[in-house]
C-alpha cells in the first residue's frame, strides 16, 4: 500500500549565502555586462589568491545544498531546493534526485550508488543521528527532520575522509539554521498533512540566539482525503531546539535537542499493527580557536531510542502469524575533531571520540508456513523469540595531514582506527583524497580509501533468529570526478566510481518490492548469503547557475550494483542501470511566482522470483485434488527477471508576497502528474484446470496522481 506525504508549508525567504559566487550568478541574472565583468574579476582573485587550504574539497561526489559549500559549484540554494517538487516539506525527499541516489515512492530515505540505507552516515550539528526517521513500519515514510528548520546540507556520495568512521557508503552532514538574534521571529504553516510552528530571538545584547521548531502530523486525514485508506491512523510529531551563546570571538556554545515520536494503528481484516516510536537526542557543541593556528570542535551527547510494534497477519488463509517487538538504545559519548593549521600550505586534521551503548532486545513472534506433508495440507508455526541486553562501547580516532605543494595540487593522506567492542571488531582505514586545478574552470578530484562499518548494538535481526554478532563489513572504495566550470551559467560534471565489498555479513531480506508492514512474517523473507560485492557507474550531470529565468538541472547515470552469492553475481535490489534526472524551475523576472517540473526514469528493478509447486492432497473423505503453493526464491534468482521502465514527472507551483509585517508563502504541488502506474511488485493469483497451473499476474502499483497544497505566514 502506498502512503501520502504530503507538504507542511512554504520556505521562508531564501538566506543570504556566504558564497560570493552565489551572490555572482545572483547578479548575472540582471545584466550580462556585468556577469561578463564579473567573471573577469573572479579569474583574477582567482590568480592572486588561492582558496584557503581548510576551504577546499578534496572529495569526488560532494554536493552542497542549501547553502553552497565553498569550493565546489556543486550547489543549490535554498529557494532552489524548497522550489522543487517534492512529496512533503521533508528534508531526505527534497534531495532525492541528485546524481548516484535511488529510492521508491513510499520511503524518504534513499540508497546513495547502490549501498544499504543503513551505511549512509547521518549527522545534525555533529551529532550521529540513527534512523532518523518516521513511520518506520511504512518504509521510513518522513524524516525527522523539517526542511525548514535546515541551513544546509553537504552530502559526499563516496570516498569520503578520515573524520568519518562506521559506514561503507556515503555522508550526509545536515547544519540547521542559525538562530536570528536581531529580535523576534516566528512563522507558522499549516497543509493537510501537519502543522509547523517556528520561533526565534537572541538575548545577551545579540551574543546568543535561540530558535524552536515543531511538527505536529495528522496523515490519517489525508490518506481519507486521498481515498486511499481509511484504516490507517498514522500521526508524528518532531521538535528541534537550538540554544547559542558567543561566549567571546574565538568561543561559542550550542545546545541542542531534537525529539520525535510517532504513533500508528492500522487495522484491516487480515491484520493489524499498532507501533510507537521515540528518537530523543541532547548535545552540547564547543567550537573554540585556541589560536590563530589551532581550532577545535566538541560535541557531548546523550539519547535514547525506542521501538514497540506488536500485531498479528493472516499471511496464509488458515492460520495468523504474530508478533511482539520491544527494542530501545541509550547512549553517551564525547567527539573531538582539531585542525591545526601550520602555514598557508600544510594543515593536520585529528580527531577522535568515545561512545557507551547499552541496547535492550525482547521479540517473539510465531511465523506461519504452508507446505503438504503425506497428501495432507500442514499450517506450520514457526515460534521466534528473543530477550536479552548488550553492553558496550566504541571508540573512533583519525589522523589526515593536508599538503598543498603547488597551487594546482591538494593531497590529504589519513588513517582512522574504529573498535566496538560488542562484535569484537577492531579496524585501520587508510584513505587519500587528491585534487587538481587543472585550469581556473576546470578541477580533477580522486579518491581511495578502505571502510568498515561493525553491526550496530541494536540493529541485530533477532526477528530472525539472529542473536550473535557477525564480524564488520569492509568496502573498499576508488572515485575519479571531473568537474568543468562554463563561466557563471552552467557546470557539468563525469564522475567514476568503483565500491568493491571485500566482506559482507549474510542477512536477511524481503525479495519483493512492495511495502510491507511485517517484513519478518512475510513468505518472501529469505537468507542473503552474500560474501562480498561491487557496485560501479558513470555519473554524467550538468546544472545550470541561476542566469536568466531558468533553474535546471539534468543528469545520467550508467551504474551496476551487484552481490556475491557463490559464484553468481545478484543485482540488488535496487539496482538500476540506467537512471535520467531532470529538474527545472521557471522564475520569471521580478516575479514572486515560481513553477517547477521534474522529471525521473529509470531502469526497473530486479523482480522477487517466483516458483508454483502443484501438489495432491486428500481431504477428509478421501477425495484427492490439486493445490498450488507459491514459494519465493532462491535468493540468487533475483534479477533473473525485471520490473518495467520507471517513469515520473512532478509540478509544483510557489509564490511568496510581502506584507505589512511579515511575508505569506504557498505551494501547490502535484505529484505524478500524468497518473502513471509504476508498480513495487506484482501479485499472483493461481487456479488449476486439468494438469495445467493458471497464473494471473496483476501490479501492485506505488502512489498515483497526488495533489496537495500549504501555506506559511512569517512574522
Amino acid at each position: 500500500m502506498g502512503v501520502l506525504m504530503l507538504v507542511a508549508g512554504r520556505a521562508s525567504g531564501q538566506s543570504a549565502s556566504d558564497s560570493a559566487r552565489a551572490r555572482w550568478v545572483a547578479d548575472s541574472t540582471r545584466s550580462t555586462a556585468r556577469a561578463d565583468s564579473i567573471r573577469a574579476a573572479l579569474d583574477s582573485a582567482r590568480a592572486r589568491s588561492p582558496q584557503p587550504l581548510t576551504a577546499v574539497v578534496v572529495t569526488p561526489g560532494t554536493f552542497g545544498l542549501l547553502s553552497p559549500i565553498r569550493g565546489t559549484a556543486q550547489s543549490l540554494g535554498r529557494d532552489a531546493i524548497i522550489s522543487r517538487p517534492q512529496l512533503g516539506e521533508d528534508l531526505f525527499r527534497s534531495i532525492q534526485r541528485l546524481p548516484g541516489l535511488a529510492s521508491n515512492e513510499f520511503g524518504a530515505a534513499f540508497h546513495v550508488r547502490g549501498a544499504e540505507i543503513d551505511q549512509l552516515h547521518v549527522s545534525l550539528d555533529g551529532l550521529e543521528l540513527f534512523e532518523p526517521f518516521h513511520m518506520k513500519d511504512f518504509d521510513n515514510a518522513l524524516s525527522i527532520l523539517d526542511v525548514q528548520s535546515v541551513e544546509g546540507i553537504d552530502l559526499v556520495t563516496s570516498g569520503f575522509t578520515s573524520e568519518y568512521g562506521g559506514r561503507l557508503g556515503s555522508v550526509l552532514s545536515i547544519h540547521s539554521r542559525a538562530p536570528r538574534t536581531d529580535s523576534l521571529r516566528a512563522s507558522v504553516g499549516v497543509s493537510v498533512t501537519n502543522v509547523r510552528l517556528q520561533a526565534q530571538g537572541g538575548f545577551a545584547d545579540g551574543r546568543g540566539g535561540w530558535s524552536v521548531a515543531a511538527r505536529r502530523g495528522y496523515l490519517d486525514l489525508a490518506l481519507k482525503l486521498a481515498g486511499r485508506s481509511d484504516s490507517v491512523s498514522p500521526r508524528y510529531a518532531d521538535l528541534l531546539a537550538t540554544a547559542t551563546w558567543d561566549i567571546n570571538a574565538r568561543h561559542k556554545l550550542a545546545a541542542h535537542v531534537l525529539w520525535a515520536d510517532d504513533d500508528l494503528r492500522y487495522r484491516v481484516k487480515d491484520g493489524g499493527i499498532t507501533s510507537r516510536y521515540g528518537s530523543h537526542y541532547t548535545w552540547l557543541t564547543w567550537d573554540a580557536e585556541f589560536t590563530p593556528h589551532l581550532s577545535a570542535r566538541t560535541v557531548a551527547s546523550l539519547g535514547q531510542l525506542d521501538w514497540t510494534r506488536g500485531g498479528d497477519a493472516q499471511i496464509i488463509a488458515a492460520i495468523r502469524s504474530t508478533m511482539r517487538d520491544e527494542r530501545s538504545t541509550g547512549f553517551g559519548g564525547v567527539r573531538q575533531d582539531w585542525v591545526w593549521s601550520l602555514g598557508g600550505q600544510f594543515l593536520i586534521k585529528f580527531g577522535g571520540e568515545f561512545r557507551s551503548e547499552r541496547a535492550t532486545y525482547d521479540y517473539a513472534a510465531i511465523r506461519t508456513k504452508r507446505a503438504v506433508i503425506a497428501d495432507t495440507i500442514a499450517n506450520l508455526a514457526f515460534p521466534v523469540s528473543a530477550a536479552f541486553s548488550k553492553n558496550g562501547s566504541k571508540i573512533g580516532a583519525y589522523m589526515a595531514p593536508r599538503w598543498r605543494p603547488a597551487r594546482w595540487l591538494v593531497a590529504e593522506i589519513g588513517a582512522r582506527f574504529d573498535a566496538a567492542s560488542w562484535s569484537h571488531d577492531q579496524s585501520v582505514s587508510p584513505r587519500a583524497n587528491v585534487m587538481f586545478t587543472l585550469s581556473p574552470t576546470t578541477t580533477l578530484r580522486v579518491a581511495a580509501g578502505r571502510y568498515t562499518q561493525p553491526q550496530q548494538a541494536f540493529a541485530l535481526q533477532v526477528q530472525d533468529g539472529v542473536t550473535q554478532f557477525g564480524n564488520e563489513d569492509v568496502a573498499e572504495h576508488r572515485v575519479v570526478g571531473l568537474e568543468q566550470r562554463f563561466g557563471l551559467f552552467a557546470i557539468a560534471k563525469v564522475e567514476a566510481y568503483e565500491r568493491k565489498a571485500t566482506y559482507e555479513s549474510p542477512r536477511y531480506i524481503n525479495l519483493r518490492g512492495d511495502l510491507q508492514v511485517f517484513p519478518e512474517l512475510e513468505q518472501d523473507r529469505v537468507l542473503f548469503p552474500a560474501t562480498h560485492g561491487r557496485a560501479t557507474g558513470v555519473e554524467f550531470s550538468v546544472r545550470g547557475l541561476g542566469a536568466g529565468e531558468w533553474d535546471w538541472a539534468a543528469s545520467y547515470t550508467h551504474a551496476n550494483v551487484s552481490d556475491r552469492l557463490g559464484t553468481v553475481d545478484v543485482p540488488r535490489k535496487w539496482d538500476q542501470p540506467h537512471t535520467f534526472y531532470v529538474d527545472a524551475t521557471w522564475r520569471p523576472e521580478d516575479s514572486d511566482w515560481r513553477l517547477s517540473l521534474a522529471f525521473q526514469a529509470h531502469s526497473g528493478w530486479p523482480e522477487a522470483p517466483v516458483q508454483f509447486v502443484a501438489d495432491t492432497v486428500r481431504n477428509s473423505k478421501g477425495v484427492r485434488s490439486v493445490t498450488v503453493l507459491t514459494q519465493y526464491g532462491p535468493a540468487n534468482a533475483l534479477g533473473t527477471r525485471r520490473m518495467p521502465w520507471y517513469h515520473r514527472v512532478d509540478a509544483r507551483l510557489t509564490r511568496d508576497v510581502a506584507l505589512r509585517h511579515g511575508k505569506l508563502s504557498f505551494f501547490v504541488d502535484l505529484f505524478n502528474v500524468f497518473d502513471a502506474e509504476n508498480p513495487a511488485a506484482y501479485n499472483y493469483h493461481t487456479s488449476v484446470s486439468g494438469n495445467s497451473i493458471l497464473v494471473t499476474r496483476t501490479p501492485d502499483p506505488q502512489i498515483g496522481r497526488l495533489p496537495s497544497a500549504g501555506i506559511t505566514w512569517e512574522f
